[in-house]
């Protein structure tokens, strides 16, 4: 095989990695919804990855709220 090809399958196993990480240590959705979405990284290489990360990218970080009195 040509070496751009074994670069090119690498990087796309190490993005899909990156993506597959960070989904995993999101905090905002359900677990299940999580090994959906992880499946959807793995089976439709590239395109589940981006799709993934660009909903991760837009979601919006859950701050805790202090206890009013």
């Amino acid at each position: 095989m040509s070496d751009i090809v074994i670069y090119g399958i690498g990087g796309l196993v190490f993005y899909q990695a990156y993506v597959t990480i960070r989904l995993v240590r999101s905090k905002s959705f359900p677990s299940e919804r999580k090994w959906r979405q992880a499946l959807f990284i793995w089976l439709i290489p590239f395109i589940g990855a981006a799709a993934t990360l660009a909903v991760l990218a837009t979601d919006k970080p859950v701050l805790p709220q202090k206890p009013s009195d």
